[in-house]
């Protein structure tokens, strides 16, 4: 059977290792580059395409089979121009024939390099587009160091930073993504609670723990038999709670495991929505 591949999708401003470690690290098989230069032949201009050519550069040392698709037509800083050209890269990449064993690639965003707007547009496109995933990366060493951010990003002994001025503010556009539902992240919780704090977890202690927190829906009908509620309560909570967790990619029981999982997915939906 054929190893999935990866694509990666970037975007190059002024970074390098920012976005050739990460493509490194999956292992990408293939990279979208998103680059902009407005004047060429201005010295900024210069600039951005020597840091695109350096990327170009490392990318094809460190992965030489790598293959680097350029997009280079749209400007970086337009969110709306970056949400749909993501989006026609992932239509692209899905609608392309795939052999009888090949197994849809993994796309892979980087929401670190690049403009804000890239980032805005990657994560949101991500969100919007099954089987796509955003990530980010975060520095290690910076390249500024001690005296030389006060040379680079104050003026007149004040700090800046490294815009001075800037345009007008543009809205993103409002898109609908529907946070998940409030009783199933809650049991979700409650699950992954139980699973720190026990190595075995039953079904019928699960949904115990469900009723005691006020978690659990299920109402039995007046005349049902207890023997006939617990089988039934047990089938309500594999079909209302462990499908829709599985489902939502939420947990996993992979093979040779005893139990079921949160996912890394699982888990931040878990600690993120009705926290409070």
């Amino acid at each position: 059977m054929s190893m999935k591949k990866c694509v990666v999708l970037a975007c190059v401003s002024f970074e390098t290792a920012m976005i050739v470690e990460p493509a490194v690290s999956y292992g990408a098989d293939e990279i979208h580059l998103f680059h902009y230069v407005r004047d060429p032949g201005s010295e900024s201009g210069r600039i951005y395409d020597e840091f695109y050519r350096e990327v170009c550069s490392q990318i094809r040392d460190k992965l030489p089979k790598v293959s680097i698709v350029e997009h280079a037509e749209s400007p970086v800083y337009d969110f709306q121009l970056m949400f749909r050209d993501i989006l026609s890269t992932i239509a692209e990449i899905r609608a392309r024939p795939a052999r009888k064993d090949e197994a849809p690639a993994d796309i892979l965003i980087n929401a670190s390099a690049g403009t804000s707007e890239f980032s805005a547009a990657a994560i949101i496109a991500s969100m919007m587009s099954e089987g796509v995933n955003s990530f980010t990366v975060g520095t290690r060493e910076f390249t500024i160091k001690g005296e030389d951010i006060r040379n680079l990003y104050y003026k007149a002994g004040k700090p800046v930073g490294l815009t001075e001025h800037t345009h007008a503010p543009h809205v993103i556009p409002n898109f609908s993504i529907d946070k998940p539902e409030e009783n199933q992240v809650r049991a979700l919780r409650t699950f992954y609670n139980m699973t720190q704090e026990s190595k075995s977890i039953s079904a019928s202690k699960v949904i115990q723990r469900f009723k005691d927190e006020g978690i659990w829906q299920y109402k039995a009908s007046p005349n049902e038999h207890k023997t006939g509620m617990k089988q039934k309560e047990t089938m309500y909570y594999q079909r209302h709670y462990l499908g829709v967790w599985l489902e939502n990619g939420w947990v996993e029981k992979p093979a040779g495991y005893g139990k079921y999982r949160l996912t890394e997915n699982g888990i931040v939906v878990s600690k993120t929505f009705y926290a409070e």
